[in-house]
């Protein structure tokens, strides 16, 4: 019998809610940008993640890696060339297409704002104990995998 949403699953949803409502505040990303002396945007921030975690790729990979439309990952893309954060190079195994791959100036934006975001986090849970935030960090990714499977078996 497949698991019914009951008291535990509300509460989780609503953390979760919480979560990502404050996650994705103007005035968070402010803060994190400022800190980390780098302007990107939420949307042309995470591209770069996923060009990085990629090693570099067409923009289909990068929209798919994304979950976007090729169009919507092209404007992030080319917002980020133009920042001198990604190269455009052309594709060894076609010619005709191009890939993208951060840039020393890209991978130094992208370790300047995780240095800031984990900053953030350590003056936040300044009174949790390591071993605490490491169960939170093995949970979430636990979380993260089973909506991930979930996913793959409704679709």
């Amino acid at each position: 019998m497949p698991a019914q949403p009951g008291r535990p699953h509300g509460e989780l949803e609503r953390a979760l809610t919480r979560l990502v409502r404050r996650a994705f505040l103007p005035t968070a990303g402010e803060a994190t940008r400022r800190a980390a002396g780098v302007n990107l945007e939420r949307a042309t921030y995470v591209t770069l993640v996923r060009t990085a975690d990629l090693g570099g790729g067409r923009l289909s990979d990068i929209a798919a890696a994304l979950g976007v439309e090729t169009s919507t990952a092209s404007r992030h893309v080319k917002r980020l060339v133009d920042a001198g954060y990604v190269d455009v190079i052309t594709d060894p195994d076609d010619g005709r297409a191009r890939r993208y791959t951060p840039t020393a100036a890209g991978d130094d934006a992208l370790a300047r704002v995780r240095s800031a975001r984990r900053a953030h986090l350590a003056r936040a849970l300044d009174d949790w104990d390591p071993a605490e935030v490491s169960r939170l960090a093995e949970e979430l990714d636990r979380l993260v995998d089973a909506l991930e499977a979930d996913e793959r078996t409704r679709s």
